[in-house]
């Protein structure tokens, strides 16, 4: 009788510890696939992510948009060999840019001056020369500052202006210097669509090269000063909290005044020497 009372005892412990043992095994596996699943879930939202970053604005067809690393155009320009000298009929000039709310600073002030290299971009030099001379970079938002890559401006204050540039955009030229640090050169939309904005170059971006954005020159002084550029709002809009290209060029400076107060900008910009050697 008493073994059979302690046999019971024993399967009724057995039974216990089984039962213990299995659901311990349960919580294992749910803990397991949890994890597995978080897992999985970062590893899919990371792609998600990189593909954003890679695409940047390609999807954008808001002129002016610079492409960064990633999609290269359909149509790629080969970095060619300087032209000679011989070849050259315009000759460089300096143009001075004064430049107003540094590191988002109002009266923080300060100067970069660009030299024009008619060899790189003949065209693209007489651009930027007829904007300076038509008082176009006057009031310009730097709109667009990345850290370690670029600087991008060149929208007017008021949209009349900047549909007149953009109606007749300048052929393309291919790429006759990389794109590297202090270096100037056209934001486009794609092949043809040079016409009033600019980037400079705050970091060394061979991989444009490929993407057919030809510098037209480079700042020979001040780059001290486009180091501090405000570069807080980050990307531009839509993908970041950045200014929208599309609304600064329909409503103008109303619109940066109004919530990006800090984004340093162009007071003047003038030829201050040509025929440099």
């Amino acid at each position: 009788m008493h073994v059979l009372e302690d046999s019971a005892i024993f399967a009724a412990l057995q039974e216990d510890v089984i039962g213990h043992s299995t659901g311990r095994k349960k919580r294992r596996v749910l803990l397991q696939s949890i994890f597995i699943s978080f897992i999985c879930l970062i590893f899919f939202t990371s792609l998600i992510y990189l593909h954003g970053m890679i695409s940047d604005l390609e999807n954008e067809k808001t002129p002016g948009t610079i492409r960064v690393p990633g999609k290269i155009l359909s149509r790629k320009i080969p970095l060619k060999e300087r032209k000679d000298k011989n070849d050259i009929s315009s000759s460089r000039v300096l143009i001075e840019f004064e430049v107003n709310n540094l590191d988002g600073i109002p009266g923080e002030t300060g100067r970069f001056v660009l030299r024009t290299e008619p060899s790189w971009s003949k065209l693209g030099v007489q651009r930027v020369l007829d904007l300076t001379e038509d008082g176009f970079w006057s009031g310009c938002r730097f709109f667009r500052v990345l850290d370690n890559f670029m600087a991008q401006f060149g929208i007017n204050g008021d949209p009349d202006r900047n549909e007149k540039w953009k109606k007749n955009p300048i052929q393309d030229e291919g790429v006759q210097e990389s794109n590297r640090r202090g270096t100037v050169s056209f934001a486009t939309s794609g092949p043809g669509s040079r016409s009033h904005q600019l980037f400079i170059n705050t970091h060394d971006n061979k991989y444009l090269d490929g993407q057919g954005f030809a510098p037209i020159g480079l700042v020979v002084e001040g780059m001290e000063v486009v180091d501090r550029l405000y570069k807080g709002y980050g990307e531009g809009g839509p993908r970041g909290k950045g200014p929208s290209q599309q609304k600064i060029q329909t409503q103008g400076n109303s619109y940066l005044e109004e919530f990006f107060p800090k984004l340093s900008y162009i007071v003047n910009a003038q030829i201050i020497k040509d025929d440099v050697n």
